[in-house]
């Protein structure tokens, strides 16, 4: 028994006549007729009386009519609030962000959206991508935001931008006049300044630098962008930033890579069992209203992943 038999069936007790059912269900006569003979056939009675004309639904098709009509009225209400459901943002969620990227995309969104739906409870934390895509799988959170793609097949990406990186060095680290530097310049200087083991950026700075580890004699491990660049600037050497990480009161050298420069995909993540999808678009909208223009042009970039 489907629901579409059950539509059928009422078009039927509605019009009493084959064709024009069919008609009104916009389906041939043959496939109306096949389908109510196989639903009495199922329920062991006739619906309709087919001697009379017009038809005439028998006393027990007059009972399965009424109770067909509610279930249909029914399901019709189920469907509404369905629908009305997964328009609705109004809840607590869960999202979890990379800690390199936190601190610069999270205090640019916040407030906005915090205005526009206030009656949407975001609950934020820092996590690294392994535990990311770990919580997803066992559905701990709502949303992920880090560095894709992951090739993970439980977790849907919709991606938000491409993030340049951006070299930083010590005061004067090079001559003044240096406006631009290419990926294969660095790949043979020394001194870089790593996050410790762990952080994805870790890995995509080495993916750029060649893998090079640095020969400091201060070995620093931490997992802030904020605290390299303070180590750049009292004990020499560079590192890496993300362009967001770029604040105008660094004392560092600063300096954009050529094309193509080498990027990292932001994406916002979610296990594919999220129905939300009116939450991740507001998101992703608030997103990329804060994000520079020129980090979703199609520009020529080296992706760097984070693996």
């Amino acid at each position: 028994m489907t629901l579409q038999q059950l539509e059928y069936v009422i078009a039927l007790d509605t019009y009493r006549h084959f064709v024009t059912a069919a008609e009104k269900c916009f389906v041939t006569q043959p496939t109306i007729t096949i389908q109510v003979k196989k639903l009495e056939e199922e329920i062991g009675f006739l619906i309709f009386d087919k001697s009379k004309f017009p038809l005439k639904p028998t006393d027990l098709g007059e009972m399965f009519i009424q109770k067909s009509k509610v279930i249909l009225r029914e399901v019709g209400e189920l469907k509404n609030m369905v629908s009305v459901e997964l328009d609705n943002l109004e809840g607590e969620y869960r999202l979890a962000v990379l800690p390199t990227i936190s601190p610069y995309l999270i205090p640019l969104i916040s407030g906005a959206f915090s205005e526009k739906y206030p009656n949407t409870i975001l609950k934020i934390q820092e996590m690294e991508s392994d535990q990311i895509i770990m919580a997803l799988q066992k559905k701990e959170i709502d949303m992920g935001i880090l560095v894709t793609p992951l090739n993970e097949p439980y977790i849907r990406e919709v991606k938000l931008y491409n993030e340049p990186f951006i070299f930083y060095g010590q005061k004067n680290y090079f001559p003044a006049h240096k406006k631009s530097i290419a990926v294969t310049e660095i790949e043979t200087l020394d001194n870089i300044w790593l996050l410790e083991k762990g952080h994805c950026f870790r890995n995509q700075v080495l993916n750029i630098c060649g893998n090079a580890e640095s020969t400091k004699t201060i070995q620093f491990q931490s997992g802030s962008i904020e605290a390299l660049k303070k180590m750049v600037d009292n004990y020499g050497g560079f590192t890496l930033v993300p362009e967001m990480g770029i604040d105008t009161g660094d004392k560092g050298t600063i300096i954009h890579f050529t094309e193509p420069k080498p990027v990292r995909e932001v994406s916002l993540v979610t296990h594919h069992s999220f129905s939300k999808d009116v939450l991740l678009d507001a998101l992703r909208l608030e997103i990329l209203n804060k994000t520079p223009e020129e980090f979703v042009k199609n520009e020529r970039f080296i992706k760097i992943n984070w693996r």
